[in-house]
């Protein structure tokens, strides 16, 4: 009989198969469902909250495909020795749907909604799925997705661009006459300048910039400016990193995600580091397969090769958001990734930081913050 049951999704996934079957090497790849023996798992758009699934365990395949319903169906086969449920990845078992028999099945999986909150923390069901399942006389499960119909843009099969790659073959200095070029990493003029950068802008590090590692590399570059920060209190030494970090995803784009906007802005209310930063390569995962942000590569910091931008920024927040980081160290890091994110055009955001938050209005910084 067919039923129907709220799912807790973490991660942007829940499961079918056979509990504490390994999911993390799957035979197949889908839009919607990965496969592999004794298991399906399928990507929702929200991160973590409630979806709603319906099974529906068929005596034969249905007559038609529901297109109109659905913004996605794929299908798989699938064969387990055990039974298979339902359930949250952490294990949590629906006690609604209930097991299917072990076997070998032939599995249409459908979704909706997945668009409408992509990478949202939810506590109210936005998302539908239904999975049919029908016996097959194969006698082996062949492993394979095969995608039926797609409209939504969640989990595109290919990605929206490919990745891009930094060469490492060169790196960027400027001329006499302030232009940026590029040299061979070893040549005399870009050990030039790392020698000049490492003299720290004429006098050695503090202790407390020597504890941190980051301030070596940005502390050549404008050493006025990092003594500004190390003299600011702790609380607006924090809030200059989130300064730092509003401004690299800003300039990277990671804006354009309402999931990267929501991680802002519990780091403006005071909240710790989202654990998809510290626990995981997640954020990256869901950088790369977000199709609202392109990856770039961004020149390098004088006399370093390029980097890809929107992984720069990323680092901006999770490197100045440790549990353990002193307010200086998270002040220091966030700057560091932000100015890589700017590359050569460091400048720009130092003049910024004078500004906005070295200005006279420096005490209304940390409400604009909240507001942009």
């Amino acid at each position: 009989m067919p039923a129907e049951d709220s799912i807790q999704v973490d991660h942007h996934q829940f499961i079918l198969g056979v509990p504490e079957t390994e999911t993390l090497d799957p035979a197949s790849h889908g839009t919607l469902i990965d496969v592999g023996n004794g298991f399906i798992s399928f990507y929702t758009g929200i991160a973590y909250g409630p979806v709603r699934v319906r099974v529906e365990l068929l005596d034969q395949p249905p007559t038609d495909i529901l297109q109109d319903d659905w913004e996605a169906i794929e299908e798989t086969t699938v064969f387990a020795e055990e039974p298979m449920m339902v359930s949250a990845p952490d294990g949590t078992v629906s006690s609604v749907i209930d097991p299917i028999p072990p076997g070998t099945y032939q599995v249409r999986a459908h979704a909706r909604g997945r668009d409408s909150h992509y990478g949202l923390d939810v506590d109210n069901i936005v998302e539908d799925y239904l999975v049919q399942l029908w016996p097959t006389d194969a006698v082996e499960a062949d492993l394979q997705v095969r995608t039926l119909h797609k409209t939504d843009t969640a989990w595109p099969s290919e990605p929206q661009v490919d990745r891009p790659e930094p060469s490492r073959q060169y790196v960027y200095l400027r001329d006499d006459s302030g232009n940026v070029i590029t040299a061979p990493p070893q040549s005399p003029e870009a050990q030039a300048v790392r020698a000049e950068l490492h003299t720290f802008g004429g006098k050695p590090l503090s202790p407390a910039l020597e504890a941190i590692y980051a301030a070596r590399h940005v502390a050549g570059l404008d050493r006025d400016l990092i003594d500004r920060v190390e003299a600011l209190d702790d609380d607006r030494q924090r809030a200059f990193a989130r300064w730092c970090v509003h401004q690299a995803w800003e300039r990277a784009g990671l804006v354009h995600s309402p999931w990267f906007r929501q991680r802002l802005a519990e780091m403006d209310a005071g909240h710790s580091a989202h654990p998809d930063f510290v626990a995981s390569a997640e954020a990256r995962n869901r950088l790369d397969a977000d199709p609202r942000i392109r990856l770039t590569l961004v020149s390098g910091l004088p006399a370093s090769t390029e980097l890809i931008q929107q992984y720069e920024a990323l680092l901006a927040y999770a490197r100045s958001m440790y549990a353990d980081a002193t307010p200086l160290e998270s002040a220091i890091e966030a700057l560091r990734h932000t100015a890589q994110t700017y590359g050569m055009n460091y400048p720009e955001l130092f003049a910024r930081a004078r500004s906005d938050f070295f200005g006279n209005d420096m005490g209304n910084v940390a409400s604009r913050i909240e507001t942009d």
